[in-house]
């Protein structure tokens, strides 16, 4: 082995041992050396795509020059390969191809990470060989996992901050570094199995007398990894990990190794878990068991709850997507125009905008179509198969390997894949594939054909400009478009400095162009209501916000998110015709979301049109009437509509005291009504004291300044603390100089 070759097979194997540690990057310029928009992706998935990079770039020199660095034929390599080739039609063929290919800085997900996966599957089982290496691959990374736990328990003691905010404490759903503990909760659980397995393999290989301290070691790993995925307060992945134990569990007791005493052991342990299991349910409604998050949520779990009905409700509207284009799907990244083309009213407790279904089966299947929803599934298939029928695994490993993929898979029932949990899918079927292939001698792919050993040189040469040229087109323009982005939402910089980065941000023309104009819309909105930014800087952040929501309508002209953002651009700035132009456009792309047609009504009422608006309103109420934010909408519109015995039987069911009711009350002048509301206000709630303030300011207002005066003594008796407030309000009634809202 020349010197060069040792060189090259020694950057792959540092490359595949370094992944590991991705899952700790923190790109907010603290943790990490970048300072990046979304933090707790991008930085991973950009250093994860450039070490694939290189490693494939050394790899390929060397799989070209020598036969014994290509990977052996193996089921899970043809079904890795196909699911790829069959996702990558789907994105071509799909709605937005762009979009499929690159995704964005939110998810980093998109054909490109498939790329570097399959890319990063192919390398290890070529170049990792041997039992040894793998084993310390896999110990490496138990040793991150193990880091990370401890990372978790001190955000429970509060030590270390929430990525999503929050107190610590017992409640707490920790996250470590992910930002995410649904992200956490499925790290964890793949390295409870991994340190299963390795135990397992040690137990095997080591005699009696020699198991204690390793034993010992993987039991206390085993069980902190637990505990951190129970504190994550994912229910999915911890139901995923009891279903995988307990299938391991079942698979070894039947299998031919285990004792007729392990099997009544096994046995012992299923009506132990059981009985916890009815115990916690029994104990659902008692201090300890609410003051704690995961057994908190455990006991939640019903067809009632507000999270699973929506995982439901986003099933159903999947499945309209599905029936529209079943074959081939509607390409990745694209759920969110299926999400509003057959939006579900129901859906109003939820957040307005979801472009994941929440469920890997039908996120894949809408992506991918029947064809690709088949091509994953068959991944979890040709691994099984390599796993059960190529002689390489004992029965522990079979029932450990297969008790992982069944969790994780039961994990992807409720929730979606994010980089990390990519890399260890990737990293454990390249390992069953591996050993699958390695027991059997499999024929290596291409063995016969080679480039002459002289060549390896410039072959190396070649490679290094390939990878450079690769890495700089994948990573450059999209990097260096989300380090102007961050800097375009620094509130510290002046608000020309700001429009300055934007328009930085908006010329790379790479994936995060929408997140880019998204935000620029969003900040162009408040700075039109900002008195300290001059008029010509406001019209510039007009001039682009609008300019490149218009583009990005054009880009994905099947969104309603992007004439709803232009819209609200335009209504910031006071072309109400223009916004209610915008706000139709996205009505008609997402008809029955109800948030859409609250703005609609807003800028019809805005241009004088009330019976337009009280239509709009009604439309939203009448999609889902117990939808509490519609009903005070419509109670409002019906109000400046003058139909006051329409907002009585809408108001009767609560929501009187809405600011919104108040302001149409008080725009045709009828604070009589809201003198009675706020009446049986203060009498049913005495300690109301903000509710004593506007039935003062309703008798003011109406001129019985009196009133005003007796209400506002009667507040300051309710609180004692407003005295000071109500004494200056009552000098100010007295003397004539008092200004409701200034």
């Amino acid at each position: 082995m020349t010197s060069l070759e040792k060189t090259l097979r020694w950057v792959v194997i540092l490359g595949a041992f370094s992944l590991p540690f991705v899952c700790l990057i923190i790109a907010d310029g603290t943790h990490f050396l970048y300072n990046l928009f979304f933090p707790y992706i991008t930085g991973k998935n950009f250093t994860f795509r450039l070490i694939v990079e290189i490693m494939t770039g050394a790899w390929l020199v060397l799989a070209l020059v020598n036969p014994k660095y290509r990977p052996r034929r193996s089921w899970v390599l043809g079904a890795f390969s196909i699911f790829v080739f069959l996702i990558a039609l789907s994105d071509a063929l799909g709605v937005l191809p762009s979009k499929s290919f690159w995704s964005n800085f939110e998810r980093m997900d998109g054909w490109v990470t498939l790329a570097h996966l399959l890319a990063y599957f192919v390398v290890v089982v070529s170049i990792l060989n041997t039992e040894k290496l793998w084993r310390r691959l896999l110990q490496v990374s138990l040793g991150v996992a193990t880091f990370l736990a401890v990372y978790g328990f001190l955000q429970i003691a509060g030590d270390v901050a929430l990525g999503q905010g929050g107190g610590g404490g017992l409640s707490a759903r920790i996250d470590a570094t992910f930002g995410n503990p649904i992200y956490l909760a499925v790290y964890m659980l793949f390295h409870i199995f991994i340190a299963a397995m390795l135990w397992a393999q040690m137990w095997r290989e080591r005699g009696m007398g020699r198991r204690l301290p390793l034993s010992i070691l993987y039991g206390f790993v085993i069980g902190l990894y637990t505990l951190s995925l129970l504190f994550t307060g994912t229910r999915g992945t911890m139901l995923g990990l009891f279903g995988g134990v307990a299938l391991a569990l079942l698979i070894y007791a039947f299998s031919s190794d285990a004792s007729k005493r392990l099997r009544y052991a096994i046995l012992g342990v299923y009506i132990l878990g059981v009985v916890l299991a009815g115990s916690l349910w029994l104990a659902r409604d008692t201090s300890i068991v609410k003051s704690v998050g995961f057994l908190d949520r455990l006991t939640s779990i019903s067809l009632t709850d507000a999270t699973i009905k929506a995982r439901f409700l986003n099933m159903g509207i999947a499945w309209q997507g599905v029936k529209e284009r079943p074959i081939l799907g509607w390409g990745q990244e694209n759920y969110a125009i299926v999400f509003d083309k057959y939006y579900d009213p129901r859906m109003y407790a939820q957040e307005p905008w979801f472009d994941r279904v929440h469920n890997s089966i039908f996120d894949w299947w809408i992506a991918g179509g029947t064809l690709g929803l088949l091509a994953y599934l068959s991944l979890f298939l040709a691994a099984l198969w390599a796993l059960w029928k190529s002689g390489a695994f004992d029965a522990r490993e079979k029932a450990i390997l297969t008790g992982l993929l069944a969790g994780y898979f039961a994990h992807n029932l409720t929730v979606f894949d994010n980089i990390t949990s990519y890399i260890l899918f990737a990293t454990i079927l390249g390992y069953i594939a591996w050993r699958a292939s390695a027991a059997r001698d499999g024929e290596r792919l291409l063995s016969k054909t080679s480039m002459p050993e002289w060549s390896t040189p410039f072959i190396a040469v070649a490679a290094l400009f390939l990878v450079w040229g690769s890495a700089w087109w994948v990573n450059a323009g999209a990097l260096e478009q989300n380090r102007a982005l961050i800097q375009a939402i620094q509130q510290q910089l002046s608000p020309s400095d700001n429009l300055n980065y934007f328009k930085e941000a908006v010329s790379y023309g790479t994936y995060g162009t929408q997140e880019a104009r998204e935000q620029l819309a969003q900040i162009a909105s408040r700075v039109a209501a900002s008195s300290g930014i001059d008029t010509p800087t406001r019209q510039q952040f007009f001039d682009l916000a609008t300019a490149q929501m218009a583009q990005q309508e054009k880009d994905s002209p099947q969104d309603a998110r992007f004439p709803l953002f232009l819209g609200a651009v335009y209504n910031a700035y006071g072309d109400y015709a223009d916004a209610t132009a915008a706000f139709e456009r996205a009505r008609l792309l997402s008809p029955r979301k109800q948030t859409i047609l609250f703005v609609l009504g807003q800028n019809q009422a805005a241009q004088g049109d009330l019976p337009s608006a009280l239509q709009t309103f009604k439309t939203a109420y009448e999609l889902a009437p117990d939808f509490n934010e519609a009903r005070i909408y419509y109670a409002a519109g019906a109000i400046a509509a003058k139909d006051d015995a329409l907002a009585d039987q809408l108001l009767a069911k609560g929501g009187a005291t809405d600011p919104r009711i108040v302001s149409a009350y008080a725009q045709r002048g009828r604070y009589d009504k809201i003198v009675e509301i706020f009446k049986a206000q203060v009498e049913a709630n005495p300690t109301d004291t903000q509710a004593y303030f506007t039935l003062a300011a309703a008798y003011y207002q109406s001129g019985n300044a009196a009133m005003a005066i007796s209400t506002l003594r009667s507040a300051a008796a309710a609180n004692p603390t407003t005295k000071d407030q109500v004494e200056e309000l009552i000098r100010q009634i007295e003397d004539g100089t008092l200004q409701i809202g200034q």
